[in-house]
């Protein structure tokens, strides 16, 4: 689903942010300081070492005397001016297709299989997820990094720091990732204080090596960093999102649970949420120990998602950040509620009417992509300015 009109909008692009990742990445065979810090620069490494394979296996091709049969059957293999954007299209699909392994694990290691199955479905399935898979952005390879951070907490706090660090230095968002992983550090009450602190500094002490060594020109280039005047520097992203004031922050925060994040999910996550989390309190009530973990995920949910409503451009992809938790609570209450039906064909119905509005919605997109005109982004035709013809 998410390599299907992975193409689309060619020759044009129409979003405006795909050509500053594809540039930066690009240019890294000139400097690998990319000297801007509006983003961080893992994502445009990974891509200039997938363009570097790229042209490694073009240049073989060439020396088999291919090229005349390679062009014929894939011309855009030699169209310079359109092949990188492939690349990176590709890059980000794979990523986002394989973080519903880390879900899964994760899921699985603190809740149960099942719930692990169905967190994971829903993410494969879910319509902005696999729609925003399509393009060469920072969002969806930071989720990736972020659900692996999640599955290594559950039994090193090393390694949760490394793939926590590569998130951030994805997306500085990646970041709050860690609050849940604090958290469900600190709040084990099976281990001594002492080691539960321990585990929560080895965590900030790897995020920050995870983040430098995707990052490492923070610290080598660290004026430019700190900048707050533009876009060269980091703490200019932290201005250009902007803050709204409280009443427009619940306003903003009921919109994402009533309207955004369910026409992005696919409408049955946020009622299976509040299923699930008024089904916690009993179990809560009874001391079970997987009704905590639910528990520390459903808040860490209404959290990051309050968090990024105050922000002035809450945009969808903004509120990708918050998936993983809403993704465990959605599978677990899933989970419970077709075991309580005992004919197959029932829970078979129930499944199927969860699922079908994100299979709907994701082939809608998927649609939507392969006919991709002007019409798509702007709902008439495109001012030329939009268009960023390569």
């Amino acid at each position: 689903m998410r390599l299907a009109a992975i193409d689309h909008g060619f020759p044009y692009i129409y979003h405006a942010d795909e050509p500053a990742v594809v540039r930066s990445a690009l240019a890294i065979r000139f400097d690998p300081n990319p000297h801007h810090f509006d983003w961080p620069h893992l994502y445009f490494y990974l891509n200039y070492f997938c363009y570097m394979v790229f042209g490694k296996v073009r240049d073989l091709a060439s020396g088999l005397h291919l090229q005349t049969t390679l062009v014929q059957l894939a011309p855009v293999l030699w169209n310079d001016k359109l092949i990188f954007y492939l690349i990176s299209r590709i890059l980000s699909a794979t990523l986002g297709a394989l973080t519903v392994v880390p879900i899964y694990l994760w899921v699985t290691r603190l809740v149960d299989k099942k719930a692990g199955l169905f967190g994971a479905t829903f993410l494969a399935l879910a319509p902005f997820h696999v729609r925003h898979s399509h393009y060469a952005l920072v969002d969806v390879p930071m989720v990736f990094f972020l659900a692996w951070s999640l599955y290594f907490a559950t039994y090193s706090p090393v390694l949760a720091g490394l793939t926590l660090g590569f998130s951030a230095s994805t997306k500085y968002s990646g970041l709050l990732g860690g609050l849940f992983i604090v958290l469900y550090y600190l709040l084990n009450r099976s281990l001594p204080l002492r080691q539960r602190v321990a585990r929560v500094a080895k965590l900030g002490l790897f995020t920050a090596l995870g983040f430098l060594i995707g990052t490492p020109y923070a610290l080598l280039d660290y004026l430019t960093f700190v900048r707050t005047d533009g876009p060269q520097g980091a703490l200019w992203q932290f201005t250009n999102v902007g803050k709204v004031d409280f009443v427009s922050q619940l306003q903003q925060f009921g919109s994402a649970l009533t309207t955004k994040l369910p026409s992005d999910l696919g409408y049955a996550l946020l009622p299976l949420f509040v299923i699930g989390c008024v089904t916690l309190v009993s179990k809560l009530i009874k001391h079970q120990p997987v009704a905590n973990i639910l528990a520390l995920a459903s808040v860490t949910f209404i959290a990051v998602t309050f968090y990024v409503a105050g922000l002035e451009k809450d945009r969808s992809h903004y509120y990708m950040i918050s998936y993983p938790y809403l993704l465990m609570v959605s599978g677990w209450a899933l989970a419970r509620l077709s075991d309580r039906l005992s004919r197959r064909v029932y829970k078979v119905a129930l499944i199927s009417a969860v699922l079908l509005p994100s299979l709907l919605l994701t082939g809608l997109n998927i649609q939507d992509l392969t006919t991709k005109s002007s019409t798509t982004i702007y709902g008439g035709d495109a001012p030329e300015s939009a268009k960023i013809k390569l």
